[in-house]
């Protein structure tokens, strides 16, 4: 899988992805249509802030998109498309996320994650450090981990 800048010109395909991929975790349609617009990567974003996408022939696998601040930066994206998912692409794009936010000067990089993501992370490294609540019509006591990472994942052996 290479890994490179996301252009312009992949934007509304990203938003597609994001959307594809959190329709996998099963969310009824209304949800996911009441969640579209957060979902959605637009060109400013693009010329913005840190977008990668992860290509296989010429195919894009996955992205995520980076919130730069002083020291603690935000993992604000992180999709791989579901057809891909558990094959250690998102791990690599993960590894390649965080090594950005670390050599751009992060002391820590956040994730507010999907309750589906969790599992993922904490095997990448990262901590729970809260939860905020985020419930939904048919799960009222859904919550979303809210993630931190103070170092890179290992790499798997």
């Amino acid at each position: 899988m290479e890994i490179r800048q996301a252009v312009v010109s992949e934007a509304a395909f990203l938003s597609a992805l994001a959307v594809e991929s959190k329709a996998h975790w099963g969310y009824s349609l209304d949800v996911i249509e009441s969640w579209r617009q957060q979902l959605q990567i637009s060109s400013a974003d693009i010329v913005s802030r840190p977008i990668f996408v992860g290509v296989i022939d010429d195919k894009i696998v996955g992205f995520y998109a980076l919130m730069p601040s002083r020291s603690v930066w935000e993992l604000e994206s992180f999709w791989v498309a579901p057809p891909f998912m558990r094959r250690g692409f998102g791990r690599r794009l993960l590894t390649h996320a965080l090594d950005k936010s670390f050599r751009g000067g992060a002391s820590s990089v956040t994730v507010d994650a999907d309750p589906n993501a969790e599992a993922f992370y904490l095997s990448c490294g990262a901590v729970r450090r809260s939860e905020i609540p985020a419930p939904i019509p048919d799960q009222p006591n859904r919550v979303r981990p809210q993630m931190v990472f103070d170092t890179l994942p290992a790499t798997p052996k």
